[in-house]
């Protein structure tokens, strides 16, 4: 794996050979510039923040953030990060929040870096801020990074996650925050259909150390793992929505991650993340929820 064993459960889909990307089919015809990388704060000094009137989207999170899996191998790509970027092939929540709220335009910033855990987003959302201090829209995608089969430190995630919360709200208090859930479950199906097509998977990207390994030292087919990391998604998942529901203006994303079905397509060459083709579905996918928190 790229960056951790639970970036299996990123739609529990995986794909060695490089996958064809689509383009939609209308694009906005702008196309502003990204404001900040993810990992270099800002230098310039801030924007005064007009906290009644937030403009602007960022994102905070792990590495399906930052269009890794467009370019080369553990390469963040901002341009084609389905929240943030500016390529018209992805048609991002940024460059269609453009269209439908012009002043949207340049008042942008994605903090999030690859690998990370939910303990850096508190840091993430200050250089955030520092370059939109009052955005209308806040874009969260974490836990996966963190996720354990046991579950044991669900409870230090889930402060980490209420502690970013609450840091942001403080600090724009009429920011809308959208917190995402992974993409997808693992699916017995599909895993054994890459299997199929890619043995050298079973052994290099399906089976690790712990109760959770798709496959046994044996090589054989566990299922009660996928239920077992399933149900550990699901308790992070739960704990990231109760920390949501304590804090105002924040929502999650309806189930529509959830219910989400991945294709081979839609991965990159890495083996843990979107190409162009499926970050431009996961914009398509969250934009009608995005509509409806920001009442377009």
């Amino acid at each position: 794996m790229a960056r951790s064993r639970a970036l299996l459960t990123f739609a529990a889909a995986i794909v060695l050979a490089a996958c064809a990307s689509g383009t939609p089919t209308s694009a906005p015809t702008v196309a502003p510039s990204i404001t900040a990388s993810p990992t270099t704060p800002p230098t310039a000094a801030p924007p005064t923040a007009d906290l009644e009137h937030p403009v602007g989207i960022i994102a905070i999170g792990h590495s399906a953030l930052t269009g890794e899996g467009t370019a080369g191998p553990i390469e963040p790509n901002l341009a084609a990060s389905w929240a943030t970027g500016t390529l018209e092939s992805v048609i991002s929540l940024y460059l269609r929040m453009v269209v439908a709220l012009p002043a949207t335009e340049g008042h942008v910033s994605n903090q999030a870096a690859g690998g990370a855990s939910a303990s850096t987003l508190v840091a993430q959302a200050r250089r955030a801020l520092a370059v939109v201090p009052a955005p209308a829209l806040v874009v969260i995608d974490t836990i996966d990074n963190d996720i354990q089969c046991d579950a044991s430190n669900v409870e230090q995630v889930s402060k980490w996650i209420a502690d970013a919360l609450a840091y942001v709200h403080q600090a724009s208090p009429n920011s809308q925050i959208l917190v995402v859930d992974q993409a997808g479950r693992p699916s017995v199906d599909f895993v054994k259909s890459v299997v199929a097509k890619f043995p050298g998977t079973k052994s290099s990207i399906f089976t690790w150390s712990d109760p959770c390994s798709f496959y046994d030292a044996k090589g054989n087919l566990d299922e009660t793992a996928f239920a077992m990391l399933t149900a550990a998604i699901d308790r992070y998942e739960d704990a990231q929505f109760r920390a949501c529901r304590l804090v105002p203006n924040c929502h999650d994303d309806g189930g529509v991650r959830r219910a989400y079905v991945d294709t081979i397509e839609n991965f990159s060459p890495d083996v843990a993340h979107f190409n162009a083709r499926g970050q431009a579905a996961q914009a398509e996918l969250l934009w009608p929820v995005v509509k409806g928190i920001l009442g377009l």
